[in-house]
């Protein structure tokens, strides 16, 4: 994780906005440009995937998980959550399958423990 740094983004509701980013953000170029509001602006750390390689659907990507906060909006960070997962599995895929959500749940859990901690440094 670096260093925490200022950044300023342009927003459509409050003209510059300078604040300052926790260590773990990964940046707001993916903001620039955007014409966001000041409320929509939104640090966020790496995305943690859980992937699996079947039979029938190939290799996918079930969960990605990482924290989140949009500090004008939110008192401390959230995790967010994408699941994607669904179709008719062959039986022999499911315990591949149930392994894959087993190590997804682990990372869900791994990044909600770093989302409370990180709460001491924003309260």
């Amino acid at each position: 994780m670096s260093e925490p740094r200022t950044v300023v983004l342009e927003t459509t509701t409050h003209g510059p906005v300078e604040f300052t980013c926790p260590a773990w953000c990964i940046g707001h170029a993916w903001q620039v440009g955007a014409g966001i509001g000041r409320n929509d602006v939104t640090h966020n750390s790496v995305r943690v995937k859980a992937s699996s390689d079947t039979y029938s659907h190939g290799y996918a990507t079930v969960l990605r998980v990482w924290m989140s906060w949009a500090p004008f909006v939110e008192l401390v960070p959230r995790v967010a959550v994408e699941v994607d997962m669904q179709g008719d599995f062959e039986a022999e895929e499911i315990t591949h399958l149930a392994g894959v959500l087993r190590t997804a749940a682990t990372r869900m859990e791994q990044v909600a423990a770093q989302a409370i901690q990180t709460r001491g440094d924003v309260v």
